[in-house]
């Protein structure tokens, strides 16, 4: 889990590195077709894409179907709730970036959704790396006691700063740019539309347990200096 965390890590700031440069350099605009952009930018979003595609692949694989499969127990994975939530939120990505790619429209609504999920990302993966180097003896020095509470409280006010707040702001526009405009419904199938917008708002309200989470978190670090 620890390698996992670390490969998550590399992906999400390589990743959100080059679609800063990609969202720099050309209009925004959810609803447009990628033939609008030069050519060296279609090719600069279709390999992102495609990056991101083949980790969530992975990431599932490794994650879901490799460490939670016990072959001497069972036949399958033995999946927890949270574990559900996090395979259907690849699927759902994974879904979206691909048809966005199919359509050749609506790419930057995939981008920018996961540029806000990414963004907090090597955070998140630090505090739980934290989180399990808690718990071994070898690990839990002072030290790595200080630095995990201060990446605790930085990890838990930039998700919440994120994604209750700019992320919901942000996909209204989105799903506005999508359904409630003639270019949305003209370059994005009216189905696969109402499917990305639901994919969207699935993931937005799938995060309320971390961000309730967050919030204790955030909570308790205010209670020890009142």
């Amino acid at each position: 889990e620890a390698a996992a965390s670390c490969a998550s890590i590399c992906h999400s700031t390589t990743l959100c590195v080059g679609l800063i440069v990609a969202f720099l350099t050309q209009k925004y605009d959810p609803a447009g077709r990628m033939d609008q952009a030069p050519k060296w930018w279609q090719d600069f979003v279709d390999a992102l894409l495609q990056f991101c595609t083949g980790y969530m692949i992975y990431d599932a694989i490794i994650n879901i179907f490799w460490l939670r499969w016990d072959p001497a127990t069972s036949l399958l994975p033995v999946l927890g709730e949270d574990d559900k939530l996090f395979l259907g939120h690849h699927i759902m990505t994974s879904l979206y970036m691909t048809s966005s790619r199919v359509v050749q429209a609506g790419h930057m609504s995939a981008m920018i959704c996961m540029l806000l999920g990414e963004l907090t990302n090597p955070l998140h993966n630090m505090f739980m790396l934290g989180e399990v180097a808690m718990k071994l003896d070898c690990c839990n020095g002072p030290s790595a006691q200080q630095i995990h509470s201060l990446v605790s409280v930085a990890f838990a006010a930039m998700y919440n700063l994120f994604r209750a707040i700019i992320a919901p702001i942000m996909l209204v526009y989105v799903t506005y740019c999508l359904l409630f405009t003639k270019k949305g419904r003209t370059n994005v199938p009216l189905p696969l539309n109402i499917l990305w917008n639901l994919m969207i708002w699935a993931v937005v309200f799938g995060s309320g347990s971390w961000i309730v989470k967050c919030h204790g978190i955030l909570l308790d670090f205010m209670a020890q200096y009142s």
